[in-house]
């Protein structure tokens, strides 16, 4: 069979093909996870991965890792190959890189690619990009003055020469990072997974009698790209539009402006007139930007296939050069999760009167609530986790919302038993938070109430330990939508003292971190609810008395 004629392959052929592909890039994150070093990539699920033809078109990517590492591989591999020409790559190569404004963003996301050869033949690429939470530079802070305060910066390099490692490029890695043992493990764990990935794709040429697999890439990108217009085409044409307030570290406020515009089967997303790039270290490149608006547009058509290069193509973003979404160097960018992780909201918020059947209210998981720790054990241990916890997701047109979901950057929340094993600290509480859903014919989920404590004597750490926050919505609420309800403000307090996320923290022993991640927005009026599902929440203690009789009317009286 000639993989260069797409005629040849028939329909339960490419549909067992493309599958396989699907199940290539879940193996390729299996991988990853099994054999990686940090609870970030291990238990979090902090990674991406992805293959793609000799044209660097993507065809699938892990649907469980989170879009700010999936997303911008396309871009990372574009990038790359600008600085590694396709003709110069050999059997063997593996290139790696970090650059904040070729890939996902900040420094600490490394991405490893690995070109394919079959019988000689380039056909393809593997890459997979990690969150490593020691990249040298200061340590997790939105404080950092310009992008060279953050750590290490990985031109576009080969970690291997032919199968062979350059230790030049190994020896600067292991020099400039603090927990060099982990970082260096990750990156051969992605390593491990490009040869994997590399693998099956081989064994599919090799199986189908194929010099390539460039015309099983022609029918995915083609079938993919016709389905999602034809789903667009569904939507009215128009210019929606929305403004949002984003409160960031220090208590100042951000303005993003959304333009979506509808044009029959294309769809424009347009950030003109937000806010210019800021002093904290919370701008957003363009590609990771595009990233989490893609992803919520995606998440939006509901298409029956999974992302590709076809799927990609209808959709464009803009936003202008020196904003907040499209930072020039040598921005800071460490915390672009404050930004970037509202972009899905902010779109459905805008479309919301075209496609009231397509959307969530805002998501009170947004911004990303965690804590980055670093100190010493008494057994000598250095720690440096990162700690997930996520708020509520927005109600829907049918449903309510999910609570404690971690949208949109889909990672897992660290379970107790990690951070409790990784930190010496206790989690003192971890419970739905009462209230914490925004009101509506469909309510919001909800969000939680996290409460940690640093241990004292024997099982405390050593010293002090140098902490980071992550979260948000301190000032503007997550936003209800179609007559919703918003739901509560975020909370933070170290020691007793409310705070906002972002700076670096000192935590000593007897220390309680306090937080409150809020749930969801609600969908439509409050007062159109089902009794009966009002009374269910009651009776589950979700919501208070005073809460259901306020925002529903109900009463059992």
């Amino acid at each position: 069979m000639n993989a260069s004629n797409s005629n040849a392959i028939d329909p339960i052929t490419l549909e067992m093909l493309w599958r396989r592909l699907v199940s290539v890039v879940g193996e390729l994150g299996s991988t990853l996870r099994r054999t990686s070093f940090s609870t970030v990539v291990r238990d979090i699920g902090d990674y991406g991965c992805a293959v793609f033809d000799a044209d660097a078109r993507l065809l699938a990517q892990t649907p469980d890792s989170t879009p700010g590492l999936c997303g911008p591989l396309g871009a990372m591999l574009r990038n790359m190959l600008d600085a590694h020409p396709p003709a110069t790559l050999e059997e063997g190569d593996i290139l790696i890189g970090n650059d904040p404004w070729a890939g996902s963003g900040h420094h600490n996301d490394v991405s490893i690619m690995l070109p394919i050869f079959h019988h000689g033949r380039r056909i393809g690429y593997v890459m997979t990009c990690c969150h490593h939470v020691d990249i040298g530079g200061r340590r997790a802070t939105t404080e950092s003055r310009d992008n060279y305060e953050e750590g290490l910066r990985i031109p576009m390099l080969k970690y291997y020469r032919k199968g062979e490692i350059n230790c030049d490029v190994l020896a600067f890695i292991e020099s400039n990072v603090r927990s060099h043992q982990t970082v260096v493990g990750d990156i051969g764990a992605q390593v491990a997974a490009c040869h994997v990935g590399a693998e099956r794709m081989r064994e599919i040429c090799f199986e189908m009698e194929w010099q390539d697999v460039q015309g099983l890439a022609d029918e995915i990108v083609r079938r993919s790209e016709e389905v999602t217009r034809a789903e667009i085409r569904k939507l009215p044409n128009g210019t929606y539009t929305h403004e949002a307030k984003i409160d960031i570290v220090g208590g100042e406020t951000l303005v993003i402006r959304t333009a979506v515009t509808i044009n029959d089967e294309d769809i424009v997303v347009d950030f003109s007139g937000s806010s210019a790039q800021v002093k904290p270290a919370i701008n957003c490149t363009l590609t990771y930007t595009a990233a989490y608006t893609v992803f919520g547009v995606i998440c939006l058509l509901n298409l029956p296939v999974a992302v590709n290069e076809g799927t990609l193509r209808p959709i464009r973003v803009v936003a202008e050069e020196g904003s907040v979404l499209n930072c020039t160097f040598p921005a800071p960018v460490f915390g672009r999760t404050a930004i970037g992780n509202f972009l899905p909201d902010l779109v459905y918020q805008a479309i919301a009167p075209a496609a009231p059947d397509r959307i969530c209210a805002g998501a009170g998981a947004t911004p990303m609530w965690g804590q980055y720790m670093f100190g010493k054990r008494r057994d000598g241990a250095d720690f440096a986790p990162f700690n997930v916890s996520s708020g509520g997701l927005g109600a829907r047109a049918a449903q309510d919302g999910v609570s404690c979901l971690a949208f949109p950057y889909n990672v897992g929340n660290t379970p107790a038993e990690v951070i409790e094993s990784e930190v010496p600290m206790i989690v003192e509480e971890r419970s739905l938070w009462q209230d914490s859903a925004g009101p509506g014919r469909f309510r919001g989920g909800f969000g939680q109430k996290y409460v940690l404590r640093m241990l004292e004597g024997d099982l405390g750490p050593v010293g002090e330990v140098l902490a980071s926050f992550r979260g948000g919505r301190f000032i503007y609420p997550p936003s209800g939508v179609l007559g919703g309800g918003d739901s509560p403000n975020g909370f933070l307090s170290i020691r007793g003292t409310s705070d906002d996320a972002g700076r670096h923290v000192i935590v000593r022993a007897g220390d309680r971190i306090v937080s409150h991640i809020p749930g969801g927005g609600g969908y439509g009026d409050a007062r159109e609810r089902d009794p009966a599902m009002v009374k269910k929440d009651l009776q589950n203690e979700l919501i208070s008395p005073e809460h259901a009789r306020k925002y529903y009317g109900y009463s059992d009286a």
